[in-house]
């Protein structure tokens, strides 16, 4: 007898119901969307008047990160003038210190262009680092506090020991489980500048099929550094990864969906490869939830996708919806401080089964953790 078909409810996978900032999320769009183009000015100046208290509160760097893009917003709407002091202060502040501080990871990361390029190693920016120049302004940055590079595995013991040469390595608990089987992790010398993490994949390599060799082919040059060793993801890898790293942290409500919005909106992907891709890589239980708050939160335009039939091939069956309802929701999506509780490691387990689409792939990872345990690890 087959399952009753579940009704799919509006905002089943964001954590917390923050109509605010969902509405913060939504005036930080850069592409705005058919239909969207309206905005009550009333409306935006009363939303932007509320961001003292929300930037100090417990939240603060979820919207620290969208700050400049609001405050270009108010700008472009001339309403800032009719933002409260405190607002304006909140606004300009924040962008200025998020404008020096791109400008200076900015620096850093072409010293780190120039070292690889020397050596002839290609690479892929990712996340913030791709985005700063692409979907984002140098006067409007979507801050971000890393680096994510990729390298090919061919090239990456040389990349590691140049890197070592700029940067401190720092070891991850149970390097040989969790970190460094795909990403090594990198803080600067000085007391300036950011971490790096100089990723070999995109994501563990036991939960998702990633094919390099396809992510690399389709990798198309970063015009701002006129060095065809600089690349990007094409647009339908990087919104896949956005998915990826977004089970990754196990929140698909926050402000990378501003980047997904771009994504879809500015590059334009096809849609339709993009899920053969992910159905393939194993990502298509993530890129359901992603494309689903996509279209809830930010009103994307995904082909009209809820009357089509593009994310039906895509959905999960009623069970594991119902499971990542309650996983997504869950105060346990992430180390609360620095322990990792019981409840968290059981959902840590059961997100693995749930987003991978595989039973093997999990069951590979929990016996190659099982074994570290008994060992002592090893960088």
């Amino acid at each position: 007898m087959p399952l009753k078909s579940i009704e799919y409810s509006s905002l089943d996978f964001v954590k917390e119901h923050s109509e605010t900032y969902f509405e913060l999320l939504r005036l930080a769009r850069i592409s705005e969307c058919e239909g969207n183009q309206f905005i009550d000015l009333s409306a935006a100046t009363t939303l932007l008047n509320k961001l003292p208290l929300l930037y100090n509160g417990r939240k603060q760097k979820e919207h620290q990160r969208i700050i400049p893009l609001l405050n270009d917003k108010a700008h472009k709407l001339a309403i800032f003038k009719a933002l409260s002091a405190e607002s304006q202060q909140v606004l300009t502040t924040i962008t200025q210190q998020g404008i020096v501080t791109e400008l200076a990871r900015k620096r850093q990361l072409n010293n780190i262009i120039a070292v690889l390029s020397a050596h002839n190693i290609p690479i892929i920016l990712l996340k913030g680092a791709a985005f700063a120049d692409v979907l984002y302004s140098r006067q409007a940055p979507r801050t971000s506090n890393d680096l994510d590079i990729l390298i090919q595995q061919k090239h990456w013991q040389k990349a590691v020991s140049l890197i070592e040469t700029l940067m401190n390595y720092i070891e991850k608990a149970q390097p040989d489980v969790f970190g460094d089987l795909y990403e090594l992790s990198f803080i600067p010398k000085g007391k300036m500048g950011a971490a790096l993490d100089l990723h070999m994949s995109l994501i563990h390599p036991l939960l998702f099929k990633i094919d390099e060799e396809q992510l690399w082919e389709s990798s198309v040059e970063l015009p701002s550094f006129n060095n065809e060793l600089v690349r990007m993801l094409s647009p339908e890898h990087a919104l896949i990864h956005q998915a990826i790293h977004a089970y990754k942290d196990m929140d698909f409500g926050k402000y990378n969906l501003v980047d997904s919005h771009e994504i879809i909106m500015a590059q334009k992907p096809d849609m339709r490869k993009t899920i053969v891709i992910a159905k393939e890589w194993g990502a298509s239980t993530a890129l359901f939830a992603l494309l689903k708050n996509c279209s809830e939160v930010m009103g994307s335009d995904i082909e009209n996708y809820i009357d089509s039939d593009l994310l039906k091939k895509i959905a999960p069956n009623p069970v594991i919806y119902k499971v990542m309802v309650k996983l997504l929701k869950s105060r346990f999506t992430q180390p609360i401080g620095n322990k990792k509780p019981f409840r968290y490691r059981v959902n840590q387990v059961i997100g693995q089964f749930v987003f991978s689409g595989s039973v093997v792939r999990p069951l590979a990872l929990q016996w190659l953790y099982v074994k570290s345990a008994l060992t002592k690890p090893k960088r």
